[in-house]
């Protein structure tokens, strides 16, 4: 009887090492799908076009390449009525007679951009003067000019009239082809932008209206190690008067649910909160999740992924308006969506850049050059609303004003206050 007892024991051991083997390579067979195929986005590396790892001779080969990536993985390009073939074939011909890494560059800068979504690029790096510019209505500021602007000659608010010569409008309208863009606003936004980087230049000249002046400015553009340091600070907040609390909300990359705490915890007792993500350029659209549950009264489900957001335990109280402008992209924009489908919320500023993401996904050739491009299918919001595509319009419109501008007011947080003053 005994000698049964161990039998059986030495059998039900053998079972379980058994189990146990099979349970680890189940999971140690997850951890590679997961890894290295579910997971099989390729790492992004960044080239200026003197350095891309290429010759010449191999600019057809790797477009064609692209172009393969492109038509299989682009999920965007029948909304967009892009004939995708077509559209291949034509910058496929336009390789053949290039011969310098910058005329590829630009190439692929302006195909990427031809794709008419923000988050289709290709990963080049760019020289630069480490600042953006003011837009109002196709008139380009300088503001708070930088030490490499200051030290050019540049000035707070001079208005920018030429780049190389060329009229300010004739040069966007010509370099807009190659920005990557949703909306028309965004497009013009980052095309402005572009006045101050450039795929090879290292010198632009400015001409810059100041008052009765025309000045021309040598501006140089630096490579990005010798630029200077200018980490986002992921929220600011601060009160109006006894009752408007403000926070501005100018990332949703990591770090950024901290910092809002803090904030939050400073305005959260008064019954108005301007929130301002007309800065906000995206990040983790999970991070605009959990800032929503601050806001929301009830639960909703969130606009990118379904998941339920449920309110938080401190869940803000008062009226809430969130400032939005044509910069507010990618998480941010699916925030302002959240935000927007909760029904309690009002907007006010200008159309959102139109483009939360749909899964953007890098892809990398065998020659080493990096691109982006969405591969998720169109998709809407809870309550319908186009994921890409169309900016979110604010409630209240307001744009700044250049005479706003010039006093140093903000026309649209202060459209805001006197809102809540009316109320």
């Amino acid at each position: 009887m005994k000698f049964n007892n161990r039998h059986i024991l030495k059998k039900a051991l053998l079972v379980l090492l058994a189990l146990a083997g099979f349970v680890l390579l189940f999971v140690v067979g997850l951890i590679i799908y997961f890894k290295y195929v579910y997971s099989s986005e390729a790492p992004s590396e960044s080239y200026y076009v003197e350095a891309l790892p290429l010759q010449s001779d191999s600019f057809q080969d790797d477009f064609h390449e692209i172009s393969e990536i492109v038509k299989d993985n682009y999920s965007l390009y029948e909304s967009k009525n892009i004939n995708i073939d077509s559209l291949c074939d034509l910058y496929a011909r336009r390789t053949e007679v290039i011969a310098t890494p910058k005329e590829y560059g630009e190439l692929l800068q302006e195909f990427f951009a031809s794709l008419k979504v923000g988050h289709s690029f290709v990963y080049l790096k760019k020289y630069s003067a480490g600042t953006d510019p003011v837009i109002i209505n196709d008139s380009v500021f300088i503001n708070k000019p930088n030490d490499i602007l200051t030290n050019a000659g540049l000035k707070d608010k001079d208005r920018v009239i030429a780049v190389n010569g060329e009229p300010i409008v004739e040069w966007m309208n010509r370099n807009e082809k190659y920005v990557s863009a949703s909306t028309y606003l965004n497009r013009r936004l980052y095309t402005a932008a572009n006045i101050f980087r450039s795929l090879s230049d290292t010198v632009r000249i400015l001409t810059v209206s100041r008052g009765v002046d025309t000045i021309s400015v040598n501006l140089p553009l630096l490579t990005n190690d010798k630029l200077p340091s200018g980490s986002i600070i992921e929220t600011s907040s601060k009160i109006l008067n006894d009752s408007i609390g403000y926070i501005a909300v100018n990332t949703m990359m990591d770090g950024v649910l901290e910092r809002f705490v803090a904030d939050f915890e400073k305005v959260c007792d008064l019954p108005y909160l301007i929130l301002d993500v007309r800065n906000n350029e995206g990040g983790n659209s999970g991070n605009g999740r959990e800032l929503c549950r601050y806001f929301i009264q009830s639960a909703q489900p969130h606009c990118i992924d379904n998941k339920l957001m449920i309110p938080s335990d401190n869940v803000y109280r008062g009226k809430v308006v969130l400032l939005t402008g044509p910069k507010t992209f990618s998480a941010a924009e699916s925030f302002v969506i959240d935000m927007k489908e909760s029904g309690n919320i009002l907007l006010i500023g200008e159309p959102t850049a139109g483009d939360t993401g749909n899964h953007p996904k890098t892809f990398r050739t065998s020659n080493g050059i990096c691109f982006r491009i969405p591969t998720a299918a169109p998709s809407v919001s809870p309550k319908g609303f186009p994921l890409e595509g169309i900016g979110i319009m604010p409630d209240y419109q307001i744009s700044q004003t250049v005479s706003d501008y010039f006093n140093d007011r903000d026309t649209q947080l202060e459209f805001a206050v006197e809102f809540f003053k009316n109320k």
